[in-house]
């Protein structure tokens, strides 16, 4: 069973390393923080911190965090090459890092990153970034994300 699970896994894995083309062209780039729920995929790579709400469905691959804390339950795998991957997981997942790529792919997909970088979203869902709210799309979209402006 647990190689089944293995092999599935990795099978999961090789079907979505394709839409990492997809995901350069319909992305959020710059230094903020975003929130976002939502069911599909989401792609955040950068430097900063990623802070998820697992909700028991769907995975996580987290690779290059030089912090990594998950609190709750769910299944746990340390990847070839130093990611790690998390599935059904209900409870909380830290990240942060330089460079930090996070997957995020499932039916209830939540999280806050701030940082600077990228973040893509595909899928049925919505997000706030600095105050704006908007929609996931199924085909993506372009938004900048933009520093927070100090009030004078």
């Amino acid at each position: 069973m647990k190689r089944r699970t293995i092999v599935l896994l990795a099978l999961l894995l090789a079907l979505t390393l394709p839409l990492a083309s997809v995901a350069s062209a319909d992305q959020f780039s710059g230094t903020g923080t975003i929130w976002a729920k939502g069911a599909g995929l989401a792609i955040v790579r950068g430097d900063g911190e990623v802070e998820i709400q697992g909700h028991g469905v769907g995975f996580v691959w987290i690779k290059d965090a030089e912090t990594l804390e998950a609190s709750g339950h769910g299944r746990r795998w340390e990847a070839p090459g130093g990611a790690t991957v998390l599935w059904g997981w209900s409870g909380t997942i830290y990240a942060s890092g330089q460079q930090i790529t996070v997957w995020m792919t499932g039916g209830l997909i939540e999280f806050t990153a701030s940082g600077s970088g990228r973040v893509y979203l595909r899928g049925h869902g919505r997000y706030e970034i600095n105050g704006h709210e908007g929609l996931w799309s199924r085909t993506g979209e372009v938004l900048q994300l933009d520093a927070v402006q100090p009030t004078q």
